[in-house]
């Protein structure tokens, strides 16, 4: 038997707990007239038949057909001047703000097809702030009619939602701004500012708003092979041909590269490879070094230029990057002597540089 109610109010709620019927643990008649308390920090969502009936914001609220208008057809004109009872559903939302951990299971694909590779492989971790906005919409959207919902529960449908928002954003956030694997390595609060914006109407969908987002993001270690065998830069093929040149190489008794059948194909696709890993080597220092700070050199201190420099001593008394120099000496604009895989300058090379 259906227990009749003369007050609605949630019920102490628990630790993290977002989500509270009302009442629990069954159904249960509320009094016409009766009082609904709603505490400031939740919303009280009257549902029946999968309808809302309305929706209360804090306060003390005297349960009539004027702020539950569908009550009206639901028991009649004649009842709705007494104390009829009706039947619903209450659903006590949270409204303050969440703070979410997240970080990523496997790595965000971020395609820039006009920056080589053509895509990186992106893994972070960090926080981001939501506050449901829509408890109607949030309700239906996250599937949260139900006894109590807590915030792993929530957690655990955001994450992997959030995970494809940011893939899709992430891309569209490169190609625009010409970012690069460099660039995305250095995801800065500006990008999370961005990205607040962009992601909002992805929130929007289930009743949320975005309040904060700090995610701090960063290249795969394997970030080039992860997007290589995803057919981006050298392409699947080429580099299912590089392992397979790679694997004749350390047999001793193996054939050729001709006898493997991979003749110019092959040897382009390593070179290829070799020198998209130089350029992220490249790029990874270049960043490196603007993160950093500059480290005083002895020789710039004293003002005397060796015979013979490194590239680290070249660049602080040209005051560049240390990759700056090395761009330089790649292109033929600098010469310098490749010992090993180690550069050295002679001072002449480096006036004659200076000079033009």
């Amino acid at each position: 038997m259906a227990r009749i109610f003369d007050r609605v109010i949630a019920e102490p709620w628990l630790k993290d707990e977002i989500v509270q019927k009302f009442p629990r643990g069954g159904p249960g008649d509320i009094r016409l007239g009766s009082p609904c308390i709603v505490n400031p920090g939740e919303t009280a969502v009257f549902v029946r038949g999968g309808e809302s009936l309305g929706t209360l914001t804090s306060g003390t609220h005297v349960l009539t057909t004027a702020n539950l208008p569908l009550l009206e057809t639901i028991i009649g004109k004649a009842f709705a001047g007494g104390k009829t009872p009706f039947t619903a559903d209450v659903y006590f939302v949270k409204t303050t703000d969440m703070t979410l951990k997240w970080g990523t299971t496997a790595p965000i694909v971020v395609e820039h097809l006009n920056r080589p590779p053509g895509a990186s492989a992106i893994i972070g971790n960090g926080t981001y702030v939501v506050r449901v906005r829509d408890p109607w919409r949030f309700l239906t959207g996250m599937d949260a009619f139900r006894e109590s919902v807590r915030l792993p529960q929530l957690k655990e449908r955001l994450d992997p939602m959030l995970g494809v928002m940011m893939q899709d954003k992430l891309s569209e956030l490169a190609t625009a701004k010409n970012l690069g694997p460099a660039q995305l390595q250095s995801f800065s609060q500006d990008l999370n500012d961005l990205l607040v914006g962009m992601l909002q109407s992805d929130f929007d969908a289930v009743g949320m708003v975005l309040v904060d987002f700090n995610i701090r993001m960063g290249l795969h270690p394997d970030s080039l092979e992860v997007v290589t065998r995803m057919g981006y830069g050298t392409g699947y093929t080429q580099m299912k041909t590089l392992d397979v040149g790679m694997a004749a190489a350390q047999n001793p008794s193996g054939g050729s590269l001709g006898e493997l059948g991979i003749g110019m194909m092959g040897l382009s696709a390593i070179q290829q490879q070799q020198a998209m890993q130089q350029q992220m080597m490249a790029q990874q220092q270049a960043q490196q070094a603007q993160q950093q700070p500059q480290q005083q050199q002895p020789a710039a201190q004293s003002g005397a230029m060796p015979d013979i420099m490194t590239p680290a001593q070249a660049a602080a008394f040209v005051q560049v990057t240390e990759a700056d120099i090395v761009a330089a000496i790649e292109s033929g604009e600098l010469k310098a002597r490749k010992i090993g895989s180690a550069y050295r300058i002679t001072k002449a090379a480096l006036e004659a540089f200076l000079g033009g």
